[in-house]
């Protein structure tokens, strides 16, 4: 087993988030969980049957609004825009605040070879009148100002969308380029510590060689030996390189299906690897209209099987029964990825979901209606401790926009489980709510 990056301070402990972003939103009849509480005072909606095993995982957040009542067209790009800033975009204009997960990345810069990373099926959502910079991006990055109480603000300004890598072999390739997926574990150790050994030739003559240096040499020198011990125990805290095990190379991933595995095994491995502690991935970009054909009930129906066109379904009950079986398929693929995260081994040879923190959303909240109020959040994973997890957290709702809870409330909270301080996040983030305990 690999020894990460935790085990060398400020890096410890190790605390990854993953953004999940499905398209085209929930089918909310069933989905919304019965009860309230804890273990058994709730039960998991219908729409996530498939994820009844992993129940003692799961964080279900309802009640909350992304910040918006403010009705006008363009609601999935509004709504992808905000997932993870909870700003409401501005019009054919990248300004917005940063988004959560480029705020933890930041915070935990250093701790893995790739600060984040930004994944994805495929470029091809509409702009939605918005720009497709909205529809296609769940990742900003934005003004950052730290203020003199220690906290920080994330105000809207010019903002860059970063895009997603949407190729499964240059994904694999920007994370396992150079790796020798064939070496023993005994090679890989030899490896590794004939790297280390250099190093230790090379620092036992700093002492005779700083006795022949005038004092500002002696200052440089001593710098660069400090650097040098710096990346020695970096070496001997790092699992990547060799001590990695990639996944086969991707084939055939024209496949739907097939590559959606495949990029959900490369997330799993370069979590376990400690390659990266943040991912965004969108199974596919707002407003997506991929044919969902090849799933057995809405091939059985027949007709329009577009996911975008079907999720428009105004209560016909053909369309409804596609549109379900399409957000049943997309809750398997998502359950299916959940369970690689438990059934890896971390470096403390506990699951790999204890470490993690899963957030799973869609751009809006009732695919048909494509509302943004109670708006659910799906969460798995225990954040070393810091998430309790087998609940449902409910907010109360409201008509009065001023009495609700919102998105930005949840991020601020969300942000200081890694150690970020912010007093205000987004349009309407002004306080920190507890649903992680």
């Amino acid at each position: 087993m690999h020894t990460p990056n935790a085990a060398a301070a400020p890096c410890a402990p190790v605390r990854r988030f993953l953004a999940y972003m499905f398209p085209n939103g929930h089918h909310m009849p069933e989905h919304k969980p019965e009860g309230a509480g804890a273990g058994n005072q709730w039960k998991l909606p219908p729409m996530l049957a498939s994820m009844e095993d992993l129940k003692s995982e799961l964080v279900f957040v309802s009640g909350l609004e992304n910040q918006h009542r403010r009705k006008e067209f363009g609601d999935h790009a509004i709504g992808c825009g905000a997932l993870l800033t909870a700003r409401k975009p501005t019009k054919n204009k990248p300004f917005t605040n940063s988004s959560v997960d480029q705020i933890i990345a930041d915070a935990q810069q250093g701790c893995a070879r790739i600060p984040s990373l930004q994944l994805g099926t495929h470029d091809a959502g509409p702009s939605d009148q918005f720009g497709t910079y909205y529809t296609r991006s769940i990742s900003w990055r934005g003004p950052v100002v730290k203020n003199d109480d220690g906290s920080m603000s994330f105000p809207a300004g010019e903002a860059t969308p970063l895009g997603k890598e949407i190729d499964a072999q240059r994904a694999f390739d920007r994370l396992f380029a150079g790796s020798d997926p064939g070496a023993s574990a005994a090679q890989a150790e030899m490896r590794r510590a004939l790297r280390k050994s250099v190093l230790d030739a090379v620092v036992p003559h700093g002492g005779w060689l700083q006795t022949r240096l005038n004092p500002a040499d002696r200052a440089k020198v001593d710098q660069l030996f400090t650097g040098i011990r710096e990346l020695e125990r970096d070496i001997a805290a790092s699992g990547m390189g060799p001590t990695c095990s990639p996944p086969p190379e991707p084939t055939n991933v024209k496949d739907f299906q097939q590559k959606l595995d495949f990029l959900h095994t490369l997330m799993a491995i370069a979590f376990q690897c400690d390659l990266t502690r943040v991912i965004t991935f969108m199974m596919g970009d707002a407003l997506s209209n991929r044919n969902l054909g090849f799933i057995d009930d809405v091939e059985r129906l027949g007709g329009d099987a577009g996911d975008h066109s079907v999720s428009h379904h105004s209560g016909q009950d053909g369309l409804v029964k596609k549109f379900r079986a399409m957000t049943l398929w997309k809750m398997e693929q998502i359950a299916a990825f959940l369970r690689k995260l438990r059934d890896l081994t971390d470096f403390d040879d506990q699951p790999l979901l204890n470490n993690t923190l899963v957030w799973i959303n869609s751009e809006i909240a009732d695919g048909n209606l494509h509302n943004h109020d109670d708006k659910p959040i799906l969460l798995a994973g225990r954040l070393g401790g810091l998430v309790t997890t087998d609940r449902h957290v409910r907010f109360p709702t409201s008509r009065d926009y001023s009495k609700v809870k919102t998105y930005g409330d949840f991020f601020i909270t969300l942000l200081g489980l890694y150690g970020v301080r912010v007093n205000e996040f987004g349009n309407d983030g002004k306080e920190a709510i507890v649903w992680q305990s």
